[in-house]
């Protein structure tokens, strides 16, 4: 009795196991080809993101709206923590770029935003649907919130704090990487 028990118990836990292992791994293939796609857009200004300004590095996917106050704070906090990180080696990437993705509806507010922010530096994405937006859709996000992820596309760390993002790169920060 007490072998069947034990062994219906390990045959749960391995079965548990690979459908986690096997939803992470969808989970960051999924991710992987959400970034691939934000390659293909055009930034607010027109301009192209190329995926040569994305390849090897580590992104800050900022979802993000003007008319937001907390938003437009973290903006100021995020210009700081580009400004520190640009050009550092990571463990999993080279260098920091941010990737600005608006949940706005409207062009004239959110350039004002950009604008005043100071955030002309970042890649500027928005297709003015608001939350109904494919690519805040397809990462999941649905409010504001920042996504750190490493040049593997794998999602690191997910917060609107910004310092969150500053001890998880901290963390990767490689002083004797090649």
């Amino acid at each position: 009795m007490i072998k069947t028990k034990i062994s219906v118990l390990l045959t749960v836990v391995v079965v548990v196991a690979l459908l986690s292992s096997s939803k992470k791994d969808t989970t960051e293939q999924l991710y992987s080809a959400q970034i691939k796609s934000i390659s293909e857009m055009n930034q607010v200004d027109g301009t192209p993101v190329t995926s040569d300004s994305l390849e090897g590095k580590m992104l800050i996917l900022n979802f993000w709206a003007s008319y937001d106050a907390t938003s437009r704070i973290n903006n100021f906090e995020l210009v700081k923590l580009s400004d520190e990180y640009r050009d550092m080696t990571f463990y999993n990437g080279e260098g920091l770029s941010v990737v600005s993705i608006s949940l706005d509806k409207y062009k004239a507010p959110l350039r004002k935003a950009i604008s005043t922010d100071g955030t002309e530096n970042f890649k500027h994405i928005c297709d003015y649907k608001g939350v109904e937006s494919e690519l805040a859709q397809s990462f999941d996000v649905n409010r504001p919130v920042n996504l750190l992820v490493d040049k593997d596309g794998k999602i690191v760390a997910r917060d609107f704090n910004v310092a969150t993002l500053r001890n998880a790169l901290q963390m990767m920060t490689c002083d004797t990487c090649n």
